[in-house]
């Protein structure tokens, strides 16, 4: 039992530790929920219902996914800044 959970427990780690910053986790949903912004689903950001990792094109983002693309690249993070939603506002649309 103990060596199912150590190994449930390594590969959710896996997985997390192997999403690129290049598309959403659920994490970053939960994290702009708790934010206070309206995100209800993956397309918040994206233009797929589901983004996958091995498919992802930069092209498949909404404007606030391109926003947070942006930002992550100007400040040469490794990961989108979920908390810079907050400065999303429609003016930066094109």
């Amino acid at each position: 039992m103990r060596v199912a959970t150590c190994t449930i427990v390594g590969a959710v780690g896996l997985w997390l530790a192997g999403t690129g910053n290049a598309f959403a986790t659920p994490p970053m949903l939960a994290a702009a929920k708790k934010a206070g912004l309206p995100a209800t689903n993956c397309q918040y950001c994206h233009t797929e219902a589901v983004p996958k990792k091995d498919t992802f094109k930069p092209e498949a983002l909404n404007e606030r996914g391109k926003f947070l693309m942006s930002d992550m690249k100007q400040r040469n993070l490794k990961a989108v800044d979920v908390e810079k939603l907050k400065e999303f506002t429609a003016s930066e649309k094109k």
